[in-house]
Order: structure tokens, then C-alpha cells, then sequence
């Protein structure tokens, strides 16, 4: 029991270790702390939650499945994918077609603040597929983002997280 509980702290630390190194971390915290995701979980409890649980689900397979991932590309791209920067909940404007849109605007905003490469565009703008369907996951690190967004968007709009 010990020893599940040090792996299990470790792999925390490891994961901490990731988010400490996105550039403008705290301000960007407070950009997403200010609107409401699912349920009562915020922008950025959500990304961090989606940013875990990929940062877990990749640990597993590359373990398991000798897959080879980028944890830096991986936690960024989590942490980027619903930085979009409005509250979605109203129903003016953009906001009707929110699930299409927002894969894109998070990108433009991630390009504009904090400067993402092409794998980390990648995982942002196709974590929506199959609603999005011309964007598809391609890299493991996208499918990854894409599979845990939908576990924690499940647990957060039913409160389970």
C-alpha cells in the first residue's frame, strides 16, 4: 500500500513538474478561473483535470503499449484545449455553435498567449472529434486529450469530479 501511494505521489510531482513550466502559467489560471465549464467546474479546473487524467492515461500506455509520448506537448495541449475565453452558457452570438467553434478559438488564443507549436495546435483543435469530423485526433498525444476530455466533461456536468 506504501508503495502504490509513493507511485502515486510521484507521478503527481512529475505532473506538477509539466504545468510549472507553461510559460504565464498563473495568468493564465486566472484567464480561465473566470468562466464555468460543465457543472460548476471552471475553465481551468477543467483543463487540469483533462491535463491529469491524459497525463495518466499516456503513463499507462507508454507502460503498456511502448508508446513513445511527449508529456510536454501532452499538458500543454490539455491545458490549452478550452481556451476560448467566454462564458458558452449564453446563447447570443457564437456561442449557439460553441462545440464547433471553440476547438479553433482555443488555438488562436494559445498561438496569441502563449506561442504553441503544431503538435500542441493539433491536440487542441481536434479534441471535439467526432463532433468536429474533418478534425481528427492524429498523434497519440491528441487521442489521449481527446478520450480524457470526454471522461471529465461526463464526470463534471453530472458532479462526480
Amino acid at each position: 500500500m506504501v508503495i502504490v501511494r509513493e507511485r502515486a505521489m510521484s507521478r503527481k510531482r512529475d505532473f506538477v513538474t509539466h504545468i510549472m513550466q507553461i510559460k504565464r502559467y498563473v495568468a493564465i489560471q486566472k484567464m480561465l478561473s473566470k468562466y464555468i465549464q460543465h457543472g460548476k467546474t471552471n475553465i481551468y479546473i477543467h483543463s487540469r483535470n483533462v491535463a491529469y487524467l491524459s497525463y495518466i492515461i499516456a503513463r499507462f500506455c507508454e507502460k503498456k503499449f511502448k508508446i513513445k509520448i511527449d508529456y510536454d506537448v501532452l499538458v500543454v495541449g490539455a491545458m490549452f484545449h478550452d481556451f476560448f475565453l467566454y462564458d458558452w452558457h449564453s446563447l447570443d452570438g457564437r456561442e449557439r455553435l460553441h462545440g464547433f467553434r471553440h476547438p479553433k478559438i482555443a488555438s488562436i488564443n494559445a498561438q496569441k498567449y502563449y506561442g504553441i507549436n503544431e503538435k500542441e495546435k493539433q491536440i487542441i483543435e481536434s479534441h471535439m472529434w467526432p463532433l468536429t469530423i474533418t478534425k481528427f485526433p492524429k498523434t497519440a498525444e491528441a487521442k489521449i486529450v481527446c478520450f480524457a476530455d470526454k471522461i471529465c466533461s461526463t464526470k463534471e456536468t453530472f458532479n462526480r469530479f
